[in-house]
């Protein structure tokens, strides 16, 4: 027997406002936003821009962060790729609309740390060295030795601990 929720389908929009940024590749971050319907009808009749910001490490409420690219985005566009970022930065985005030279924010989105393009360097270069099988330390176990363990005890100590208390014999 279906469940009524089984047959359900998400709905295309929840009617709110919320931008969310998201980290892609190092140099890639991709944005997506809903409007409520009620925005929507505010802002009819501007050209709504994008805009992608650097915030410094220690970003501090009273700085500006530095204005990396802006997009002006085309009718009806719900979401955004900016390409071609500095790796190992923050980034934040906001969305608005420019009137008289002004900008006018309507949302901002959450802020992303993007990773290094690259694995960070190793302190010093690794030294190998050739050891011959007779020579191993003595903290290393050899693989010839008998385990402490049996299967058989093993899967019973299992059993036990997931509430199996069956014993084998």
């Amino acid at each position: 027997m279906l469940c009524s929720i089984d047959r359900m389908e998400l709905p295309q929009w929840y009617d709110e406002n919320k931008m969310v940024l998201m980290v892609v590749t190092p140099h890639t971050v991709f944005l997506y936003w809903e409007l409520a319907f009620s925005q929507w009808k505010a802002v009819a009749g501007h050209q709504l821009i994008v805009r992608l910001f650097a915030l410094a490490p220690e970003q501090q409420p009273t700085e500006q962060p530095r204005l990396v690219t802006s997009a002006v985005l085309p009718v009806a566009t719900e979401n955004w790729y900016f390409n071609d970022l500095p790796a190992d930065s923050q980034y934040q985005a906001d969305m608005g609309w420019e009137q008289d030279g002004v900008f006018y924010s309507l949302i901002k989105s959450n802020s992303v740390s993007v990773p290094p393009a690259e694995p960070l360097g190793v302190a010093g270069e690794a030294q190998w060295q050739s050891v011959k099988l007779g020579q191993l330390p003595k903290n290393i176990a050899s693989t010839t030795s008998k385990p402490d363990i049996t299967v058989k005890e093993i899967l019973n100590q299992m059993s036990f601990y997931m509430g199996i208390h069956k014993t084998t014999s």
